[in-house]
Order: C-alpha cells, then sequence, then structure tokens
C-alpha cells in the first residue's frame, strides 16, 4: 500500500528523525516556517520551487534526495557497465591558493563514488578556512606527506603517509598539511545522490568566492584551472 504522504513529506519527516531535528531547528535552517514545514510533512501543501530549494540548501542535500528515489518495478537491473580510467591523477581540477581538487575519472557521470586527490598546501588553520560539509561520506587516504584532519564533532587527528580516515560528510570538516612542502590525500566521496561531483563542486567553488572575497593583502586571488587527462 503507498504512503498517504507525498514523497518530499515523507523523506523531510524521515530526516527530521533520522538527525532529531525539531521543525524550529529546520525552519532555522532553511528560512522556511514551521506551519509552511508541518503542512509540506503532512502533505497539505505542495511546495513551490523555491521552497524546494531553500531545503536543499538548508539541510545540505541534494534536490533528487528530497524529491525520492525512482519507483521500484519489475523490470531486471539494467548493467550499465561503465568504465573510466586515470592515469596519474590526471583528471579535471578546481584549484584555489591553497588546495588543487583533481576529479578523477570525470569523464564518467552520476557515479555514486566520487574519487578526488588533493594537493593540500594549507598550513595553516587560517589558510585551511572554515569548515565545509556535503551530503554523503568520505574515505580519504594520504598518499604523501602528513595532514591534520579537522571535523566538528571531534578533536583533530593527525595522519601520516598511508593512513585513512572515514567521516561522514554531513559532518563539518576540512585538511590542514602538517608538511611544509605540501601533502597529498585520495579522497573517494560516495552518496546515493546521483548528482554529488556537481554538489562537491559547488562546494569548492562556493570556497573560492569565499577567498576571492578576502583583502587582496591577505589572500592573492584565486586561480581556477582545468587539466586535461
Amino acid at each position: 500500500m503507498a504512503e498517504d504522504n507525498p514523497p518530499l513529506g515523507r523523506l523531510l519527516r524521515e530526516r527530521r528523525a533520522y538527525h532529531g531535528w525539531t521543525l524550529a531547528e529546520v525552519s532555522a535552517m532553511t528560512g522556511i516556517s514551521t506551519a509552511t514545514l508541518s503542512k509540506i510533512e503532512n502533505g497539505l501543501l505542495s511546495p513551490t520551487y523555491e521552497k524546494i530549494l531553500q531545503l536543499s540548501r538548508g539541510l545540505n542535500v541534494e534536490i533528487a534526495d528530497l524529491l525520492g528515489p525512482q519507483p521500484v518495478t519489475d523490470q531486471p537491473e539494467r548493467i550499465l557497465a561503465r568504465r573510466s580510467v586515470s592515469l596519474q591523477f590526471a583528471g579535471g581540477a578546481l584549484e584555489t591558493e591553497f588546495y588543487t581538487y583533481t576529479y578523477l575519472c570525470s569523464d564518467v557521470a552520476h557515479k555514486r563514488i566520487v574519487p578526488i586527490h588533493i594537493e593540500v598546501r594549507a598550513s595553516t588553520e587560517a589558510q585551511m578556512g572554515e569548515l565545509t560539509s556535503h551530503v554523503g561520506e568520505e574515505f580519504v587516504v594520504v598518499l604523501e606527506g602528513a595532514v591534520r584532519i579537522f571535523s566538528e564533532y571531534y578533536e583533530p587527528i593527525d595522519l601520516a603517509k598511508n593512513d585513512s580516515l572515514y567521516l561522514d560528510s554531513t559532518m563539518k570538516h576540512g585538511y590542514m598539511s602538517l608538511d611544509p612542502k605540501g601533502s597529498r590525500l585520495l579522497v573517494n566521496c560516495s552518496s546515493a545522490t546521483p548528482n554529488l561531483a556537481q554538489t562537491l563542486r559547488e562546494v569548492i567553488k562556493s570556497k573560492i568566492v569565499e577567498e576571492s572575497r578576502q583583502p587582496r593583502a591577505a589572500l592573492p586571488a584565486v586561480a581556477r584551472r582545468e587539466r586535461k587527462g
């Protein structure tokens, strides 16, 4: 039997329950009144696209997550047989003054796992900047150097070459190099969200915009480039 509530209302209620959020807390995060949120949850109001965007941004989730999964059918699972190769960490890159994020195997769209090679040049907390979060989970392996990993609910932890760490990406986090020459990481991000790669790019672009607003005396202009594989 189908649920009485529409997918968005049901998913909003389930997400609140999972995180232990009250309607008031979700209202503060999204800018949507508690009365409106309650109506959405109970299927009494069909939200506008603007309200869906507010929910997506405020809860830090993809719109696709809010709209729910595709209905299950009796059709057999389609085999995609996709494959992609990245040689020597080559791929599409976004660069700031203190980080270079290279997206590996970037020719495959809508991946549920997004591998990223990160060059960390930030050696102070000021250079690292504000901690960030995004939908999903991530697994971090130190390839070269040593890093200090900051996270919202844990004390900073230092990792050396070949050390690894898993974390929930919805928790704010950040990386700082303990090696003055810089460090290199392989970060595998995963989520059921089909547009995860784009979500991660938007997080990095926001960081680029934030850095570009800093006084030039304190922070030089940020460069962005695209490297071909």
